[in-house]
């Protein structure tokens, strides 16, 4: 690389010389002082000869014009740190489901119960549910009881998953509006106002008037919401609320455990009583060798010991009866723990066939089945297996549902379930309760209602 000569300064150039030393030595620092010249300083690139030196723009992108512009906002280090060191996309609060509690039975830090009264997390009152549950309502008539022949063809027909829906105390209503309004708004609080959206509860037509006390039909079909919340209200089984309470039944109603009631026996009243029974019960059945047949001539598929598994699940429990304000008498009702795989239809023909039997004991008399007349029918849970005035759901605490203390239903004997109407040759035996079959023996016998 060539560097220019340098020539001796004549004089001319000597006082120009001194003339420009003077005047850069006039400010106490020079330096700073040629920086800040207004002219814009030209930078040459080094090049082989001299002549071929061109000019270089001073870069306008320069770190430090680039600081002195940016220092004004704050925000550019952050969104430099942002680019360097990628952070976490943030994960949405996963929605907490008020009704968990009700669903596990496991206690929540954010429950609330005073009183038997549990306040969710969206402010909705509702019953808690004891420590072993609520009682499983044992329904001795299909859902579709005395519903209008139409609503029988055009309801399977809809579209999506479907429910259930019965009130306490439930009764067929010429004008159910309020009673729609309350369940669609206790629903819609369940399952969230979107999945509500889009919310169909059809309200039943009766198909004949029937002359009993709280006549049917009053099961409201739910339809036009997603599994999930289908899920969520069969999950919960009963809500009562200040407003309403509901039962919530799958749409392929489940099979009781209630087969009947024995009466008649003079056994004491006590646990061993109870096991004796049962142990007749189960010896009894297994004497009529039908009644095994029938479950494994209409199960769905071959199962030689459904029968036996089923029979020996039976289990007795006694019941106390008011016949007056002064007297009762012991009643005994018969369960059974393994459901067989059958048809809501074929139960009902299967538990008849047991009703037809008689039950005798060594000491304690025979037991038969309680008859249509005497047929147990809680007029508030629409269970078969106890009266209105024993009604388990009234002893729970907290509960919202009307109580006994409320209606007129205040005596636990048989006799205030239904009412009859001696006019009237259909009354509860051709369509209401269980209808009627043969017994034999010229006796007349109740069998379960099936439409």
């Amino acid at each position: 690389m060539h560097w220019p000569s340098i020539k001796a300064p004549n004089s001319n150039q000597e006082s120009s010389i001194s003339r420009r030393y003077h005047t850069a030595t006039s400010t106490s620092h020079p330096l700073p002082a040629m920086m800040k010249a207004t002219t814009t300083p030209v930078h040459h690139m080094n090049t082989d000869s001299r002549d071929n030196k061109c000019t270089r723009q001073p870069s306008q992108h320069s770190d430090m014009s680039q600081s002195e512009e940016e220092v004004p906002s704050s925000n550019k280090k952050p969104t430099m740190e942002k680019s360097s060191t990628p952070q976490p996309t943030p994960q949405p609060t996963p929605q907490v489901n008020p009704w968990h509690y009700l669903q596990t039975g496991a206690s929540s830090a954010s429950s609330n119960i005073v009183n038997g009264v549990l306040t969710l997390n969206n402010g909705l009152k509702i019953t808690a549910p004891p420590a072993s549950g609520f009682p499983s309502p044992q329904l001795g008539q299909s859902v579709w009881h005395n519903v209008a022949l139409s609503l029988r063809d055009k309801w399977p027909q809809k579209e999506g998953p479907k429910a259930w829906a019965q009130t306490f105390r439930a009764q067929y209503e010429d004008n159910a509006q309020m009673t729609n309004i309350k369940m669609r708004n206790l629903i819609a609080q369940v399952i969230g106002e979107a999945a509500a959206s889009s919310l169909l509860i059809s309200t039943p037509s009766v198909e004949e008037d029937l002359y009993e006390r709280l006549p049917p039909p009053y099961h409201f079909l739910i339809s036009g919401i997603p599994q999930t919340a289908i899920t969520r209200l069969t999950g919960l089984g009963v809500c009562s609320s200040p407003d309403i309470t509901c039962f919530f039944i799958p749409y392929t109603q489940p099979l009781p455990n209630y087969i009947c009631t024995l009466e008649r026996f003079t056994y004491p009243d006590c646990e061993e009583s109870n096991t004796e029974i049962a142990t007749l019960v189960k010896q009894t059945i297994c004497m009529h060798p039908d009644i095994s047949h029938f479950i494994h001539n209409h199960i769905p598929s071959p199962d030689a010991e459904a029968a036996i598994r089923t029979i020996d699940s039976i289990r007795v429990l006694s019941l106390n009866v008011a016949v007056s304000h002064t007297i009762s008498h012991t009643v005994w009702n018969i369960y059974v723990r393994s459901l067989p795989n059958l048809s809501l239809k074929d139960y009902f023909e299967w538990t008849n066939q047991i009703c037809n039997l008689q039950f005798a004991s060594e000491d304690y008399g025979t037991g038969l089945v309680r008859s249509e007349e005497k047929q147990f029918l809680c007029t508030g849970c629409k269970s078969y297996d106890h009266p209105t005035g024993l009604c388990p759901f009234l002893k729970i605490i907290g509960w919202f549902g009307p109580s006994s203390s409320t209606s007129n239903d205040t005596s636990n004997a048989s006799l205030d379930n239904r009412t009859h109407n001696a006019n009237n040759p259909k009354g509860n035996y051709t369509r209401g309760g269980r209808g009627m079959v043969k017994r034999g023996r010229g006796r007349g016998k109740r069998g379960r209602g099936l439409n």
